[in-house]
């Protein structure tokens, strides 16, 4: 089985393939197909991608017309045609990414997809490894690069489908920004001077966002919200779950107090996403993780 190495941004050449003999390419096949299955049976639920939710252990992401497929499968398809990569010329460092194609009978267009961090790189400096030729019970410095597999897949393609539990994960390894993209620096300020909201002087959003914050904010702006919904219904519905909405009178218009406070400011954007919530059978008051529309 061909092992190969999807590269960063800092090398030209995406995809290289990793020259393997004949038992490590077996060990490759084995690892491989075990993490495909288990991948299948512990995640069997498939629901389509939703930005904010949080997939159960039983349940996996699936994108359709996922456009980087196309060069792995290439790659796969023809692999003697694909570079093999040369520790010498590209730092281990770069790779971010390993992935073989699924050998099966009915589809070719099968790949797993592994994460590769820096945590994988085995660190040779301070090693010795006793030598093949010369005397006997005689180490000398380990100069060779290595590295570990991960113990299991972040996603499997089939075709211009991939399938996948953790979105940060994969955005780590390809361009995700046309499924979901956090809110930029600017997106962030421009969000907190919305004219529903009151803001000090000198206030900067950005200062403070962090992936939730950002993620949040993205949320928000695909909602329509801020748009589409009254203070005053904002106001009976923070009523209806105890929330602490402050609003203020500014030139005769009320507006929704920003707070300062990171803490406080998750908080709002919180409700603002609709993530505090009233239970219709206890009426207990709930705040979700995560959460898809119901179907």
């Amino acid at each position: 089985m061909a092992l190969f190495a999807l590269m960063d941004s800092n090398v030209a050449t995406k995809i290289l393939r990793i020259e393997l003999d004949s038992n490590a390419s077996s060990m490759i096949n084995t690892i491989f197909n075990d993490q495909k299955l288990h991948f299948e049976s512990h995640h069997s639920t498939v629901i389509d991608f939703y930005a904010g939710y949080t997939p159960s252990y039983n349940e996996c992401f699936k994108l359709s017309n996922f456009n980087e497929s196309a060069a792995l499968i290439d790659a796969v398809t023809r692999n003697t045609a694909i570079p093999v990569w040369d520790p010498k010329v590209i730092d281990v460092n770069h790779i971010k990414a390993l992935f073989v194609g699924i050998a099966s009978s009915q589809n070719n267009n099968l790949i797993a997809i592994q994460t590769f961090n820096k945590k994988q790189i085995l660190d040779t400096s301070k090693s010795f490894v006793m030598k093949l030729i010369g005397s006997a019970n005689t180490f000398s410095k380990a100069d060779n690069v290595g590295f570990n597999l991960d113990d299991k897949l972040v996603a499997i393609i089939n075709g211009s489908d991939i399938f996948f539990r953790s979105f940060f994960k994969l955005r780590s390894i390809f361009d995700m920004s046309n499924y979901f993209a956090e809110a930029t620096d600017k997106e962030v300020n421009d969000f907190a001077m919305h004219s529903v909201f009151e803001v000090p002087l000198g206030f900067k959003l950005d200062t403070v966002a962090d992936t939730v914050i950002r993620t949040k904010v993205t949320l928000i702006n695909k909602s329509g919200t801020l748009n589409n919904q009254t203070i005053s219904k904002l106001k009976m519905a923070a009523k209806k779950i105890n929330f602490p909405l402050q609003t203020n009178l500014t030139g005769g218009v009320e507006k929704i107090v920003m707070p300062q406070e990171k803490k406080a400011i998750k908080a709002l954007l919180d409700f603002l996403d609709e993530d505090i919530f009233t239970s219709e059978i206890t009426q207990t008051i709930y705040k979700s993780n995560s959460k898809r529309k119901y179907s």
